[in-house]
């Protein structure tokens, strides 16, 4: 009994494995039908399915064969009990257990049938399967092909997007320039009545010296060209320009100099806030005045404004001040035609005994923008050149530029000092001293800061710098000269009319002598004309003039007097009276010009003097 129920567990167990199989044998070729009828479109999938099934199939075919060999194993293990059971004999539930045996085996010979017609179903697919990957590699290349034309479409959209929006680049920034053209072109002189008072009185005074009083000086000094260039040239121009800068007069003014991310916007901040979070910074960023020199000063009020280059001040927008930058600079060729430098005006207590000039430094390949920033870094008191720590290097352009033509005191500011350590900031600084030195360039003092160090680190330098009037001094100096040269002309005329009374008196002393010789000449005449005296005789039958030997000799003597001596003392008096008649004429004249002379000097100088009291009104 223990037999039979062993051999009904182990069939019972293949008749559920077989089941399985036939389960899991019949689902996979409905899965591999679905994905054949579909395989346009998920070829792909189906490939991943058709693999999984084989794993599963390789699995569940694995487990069957291992579960046949063991019913095998167990069925002829129990066909040789079987076969002993038949000899000895066998009752009738052992029969038909047997007999369900053998239906089992046949169930078992039909599901191996059964799962090789699978197996070349199978076979049938793998071989549909490879026709849909030679499809489907086909259509790969294809795609491929496809991805490589796109992404060849996609550079050359990319190209002409880029190419687009630099075009569209471009023409914003022509449109700012033309607009900001437009501005500046349109912008009003200032409507400030003080400051154009203040200009027509600087004009008007310029134009005086320039005209009048010089045609006048002309016209008594003969000066030499350096004089010239002093007093009527670049001395008034220099004079005029820094007169109308209003914002720096009595001012110390200092220029800042760096090359780009040097720092030098934060350096200015700090000195315009004096690290006071109260005090207003720069009410726009610095990018807008990296082209064109600016101007940073304190006033009632934010005011933007420009100098044009006949030296009038305009006044512009916030917007448009906004709208300068060195992209929209390079489509305004010719930007100095236009503007000399900008100045900015704002309530700052800082900025009462200071003024700022941000520049946009020397490394401009543009030749008018060096030599723009230079000249209106002369006519501040000091440069402040700012490196970066980090940069390492000097520029040797700025160098050059800087030893042709600067004539102001020079200050290195080496930035960002905290970023490196103490060792490395002083190779930097040898090595710019070592730059500048071989160069010829003489440096006041080089100052390390950073936005960590005491502000008093820049600070105390520039409370050292002196603030030169030599420009302010121009009409006191010129006032004085010309009261000078109207003094000398003075001592001029008086003297001219001493000599012109000298020779009046000599000439006068003359006329006595000439009297006094023609005097004397008639006497010696009379004399002469006496000696010889009237005789007669033989009884008054003969008459004639007769005379001693003594009186012949003293008429010989009297005559050669006459002719000898007096004749030509008459004749020199004479001579000598013309000439002085002639000395005393040009005295005279001499006199008269002078003396005109120094009353248009004498009455320039009482001008000028009155003008320049109108002005400092």
């Amino acid at each position: 009994m223990d037999t039979i129920i062993i051999i009904s567990i182990i069939l019972l167990t293949i008749l559920i494995g077989i089941t399985i199989g036939w389960l899991v044998f019949g689902r996979r070729k409905n899965e591999v039908s679905t994905i054949e009828g579909d395989s346009s479109h998920q070829t792909q999938l189906l490939m991943q399915q058709l693999n999984d099934s084989e794993t599963k199939i390789h699995e569940i075919k694995q487990r069957y064969e291992n579960l046949l060999n063991d019913a095998k194993g167990q069925i002829h293990s129990l066909d040789e009990k079987l076969k002993t059971i038949m000899e000895n004999g066998a009752d009738e539930e052992i029969k038909k257990q047997l007999d369900e045996v053998n239906e089992l085996k046949k169930k078992i010979k039909s599901l191996q049938e059964e799962n090789e017609e699978l197996e070349d179903d199978i076979e049938e697919y793998r071989k549909k399967l490879k026709s849909k990957e030679l499809d489907f590699s086909r259509i790969q290349d294809e795609l491929d092909r496809s991805l490589r034309q796109k992404e060849q479409i996609d550079i050359k959209l990319k190209e002409v997007v880029e190419d687009l929006e630099e075009k569209t680049h471009d023409l914003d920034v022509k449109i700012e320039s033309l607009q900001f053209v437009q501005e500046v072109l349109t912008a009003k002189r200032t409507t400030d009545e003080l400051v154009n008072n203040i200009h027509t009185r600087i004009d008007n005074l310029s134009d005086y010296i320039g005209g009048e009083l010089r045609d006048v000086i002309a016209d008594i000094k003969k000066l030499d060209d350096n004089w010239n260039d002093a007093l009527y040239g670049s001395g008034l121009e220099s004079w005029k320009v820094t007169a109308k800068k209003t914002w720096i007069q009595g001012k110390t003014s200092i220029a800042f100099v760096g090359e780009f991310s040097a720092g030098k916007t934060s350096i200015v901040n700090r000195i315009l806030s004096q690290d006071d979070p109260k005090v207003p910074l720069l009410p726009v960023s610095t990018k807008a005045t990296t082209a064109i020199p600016t101007y940073i000063s304190g006033g009632v009020g934010t005011l933007y404004q420009f100098v044009t280059p006949n030296n009038e001040l305009k006044c512009i927008s916030e917007e448009t001040f906004k709208r300068v930058n060195k992209e929209v600079l390079d489509q305004v060729k010719g930007v100095s035609s236009l503007i000399q430098y900008f100045v900015m005006t704002y309530k700052n207590p800082h900025l009462n005994k200071l003024s700022i000039l941000d520049t946009p430094g020397f490394n401009s390949n543009d030749k008018e923008d060096s030599e723009r920033t230079i000249g209106v870094i002369n006519e501040c008191d000091a440069l402040f050149w700012v490196f970066d720590v980090n940069a390492g290097t000097v520029n040797r352009a700025s160098i050059d530029l800087i030893k042709a033509h600067l004539k102001k005191p020079l200050y290195i500011v080496i930035n960002k000092v905290d970023t490196k350590a103490v060792s490395d900031v002083d190779k930097v600084e040898q090595l710019i001293r070592k730059t500048l030195t071989e160069s010829g360039l003489s440096v006041q003092g080089v100052i390390r800061f950073s936005s960590k160090a005491p502000l008093n680190d820049i600070m105390k330098p520039i409370s050292t710098i002196t603030h030169n009037d030599e420009r302010e001094n121009y009409l006191n100096r010129l006032s004085d000269i010309v009261t000078i040269w109207t003094d000398e002309q003075e001592k001029e005329v008086i003297s001219a009319k001493k000599e012109a009374d000298d020779l009046l008196k000599k000439s006068n002393s003359l006329v006595d002598k000439y009297n006094s010789s023609i005097s004397m000449l008639n006497d010696h005449c009379v004399t002469v004309s006496n000696i010889p005296h009237y005789e007669t005789r033989y009884f008054g039958f003969k008459e004639c003039f007769e005379m001693t030997q003594s009186e012949y000799s003293q008429m010989i003597n009297l005559l050669q007097i006459i002719y000898g001596q007096d004749c030509i003392k008459l004749c020199d008096l004479y001579n000598e009276q013309m000439e002085t008649r002639a000395n005393l004429q040009e005295a005279w004249s001499t006199h008269a010009e002078k003396r005109q002379q120094w009353q248009r000097l004498n009455q320039c100088k009482n001008i000028l003097i009155k003008k320049i009291k109108e002005l400092k009104q």
